[in-house]
């Protein structure tokens, strides 16, 4: 979690990057061994990491899961940054999350 604001963890967020960091400690290393490595920089664990911390657990995961769903044959592949600046949508409309790629916020 480089370059990032000094954020309030709640216990939620402790939650979600705990459960990241155990894959990153379990999963993650076999994934490693067959092959299956990242397309993205940072790693998707890092942006999952860095995404519950800046936005919370619910917003945070989907972008995360959102980014996974991008690290696939013929998906984007390259730097990608998680959004650290919250997006001012509803709890709801989860595919505004993210916002349009390479726009900044308003």
């Amino acid at each position: 979690m480089c370059c990032q604001k000094k954020t309030v963890r709640t216990p939620t967020k402790w939650i979600g990057i705990a459960a990241v960091t155990a894959y990153r400690w379990t999963l993650s290393p076999v994934f490693y061994a067959f092959g299956v490595r990242c397309r993205h920089e940072p790693s998707c664990s890092l942006y999952a990491m860095d995404a519950i911390t800046a936005q919370g657990l619910w917003r945070g995961g989907w972008l995360a899961l959102g980014r996974i769903g991008r690290c696939r044959p013929g998906g984007t592949h390259g730097y990608d940054p998680a959004p650290l600046e919250p997006v001012g949508v509803p709890w709801w409309k989860i595919w505004a999350f993210r916002g349009t790629p390479g726009v900044p916020p308003e």
